[in-house]
């Protein structure tokens, strides 16, 4: 089974900039280390641990070769392993060198029908109760400039967060903002005649 928590990360570009938004990531993944392998093909065969261990390193042995050649390995039922070398432009002919045109090689795994079936198999979960669910305001407008997290005096505010309720001295609904200025440190009570509810048109 893989296992994902849900994290937050503020949007830089697009649209959506400045927004929230929620993903799925994976929590650590499990491994399955050298020996529980060698463990479990001895058991599933006739070799011994020496054997086993042996065959694993003329097996890196063979594929590390293999790469220095320049050539691709086939492993039967697992896939095959290449070196792929991309290469950048260049506006003249004598400027494609090994030096200036060619990128660093890269390996490149291609599995076989049967590991593709056993991957898309794999089970997968996410953690619900890692959503942050925590009250949050996360940007103001002031609807008059139009300015984002500015408000001016006898200005109506527009304050887009989750979880976020006004709740006055008679409940929830219609309540008092206190705004300190940066400039000051009085105090402004905003009424709670002058507080519109988000769901009603403002001008």
């Amino acid at each position: 089974m893989l296992e994902f928590e849900i994290k937050s990360k503020t949007l830089t570009l697009g649209e959506r900039k400045g927004q929230i938004a929620y993903f799925a990531h994976p929590k650590s993944q499990q491994k399955i280390s050298t020996e529980t392998v060698v463990d479990r093909i001895v058991r599933e065969t006739s070799l011994s641990e020496g054997d086993v261990k042996n065959a694993l390193i003329s097996f890196s042995n063979i594929i590390c070769d293999a790469m220095r050649a320049g050539s691709s390995v086939d492993l039967a039922e697992l896939g095959s392993f290449r070196l792929a070398v991309s290469s950048k432009m260049m506006d003249k002919p004598e400027d494609v060198t090994v030096a200036k045109a060619l990128n660093t090689p890269k390996i490149v795994f291609t599995p076989k029908q049967k590991m593709r079936d056993a991957a898309n198999a794999v089970e997968l979960s996410i953690d619900q109760g890692t959503a942050d669910r925590s009250p949050r305001i996360e940007e103001v407008y002031d609807l008059t400039s139009r300015e984002k997290n500015r408000i001016s005096r006898s200005s109506f505010a527009e304050v887009n967060g989750r979880r976020i309720q006004l709740v006055g001295a008679g409940g929830v609904g219609e309540g008092e903002i206190t705004l300190t200025s940066v400039d000051s440190e009085y105090p402004t009570t905003v009424e709670a005649g002058s507080i519109k509810m988000l769901s009603e048109k403002l001008p």
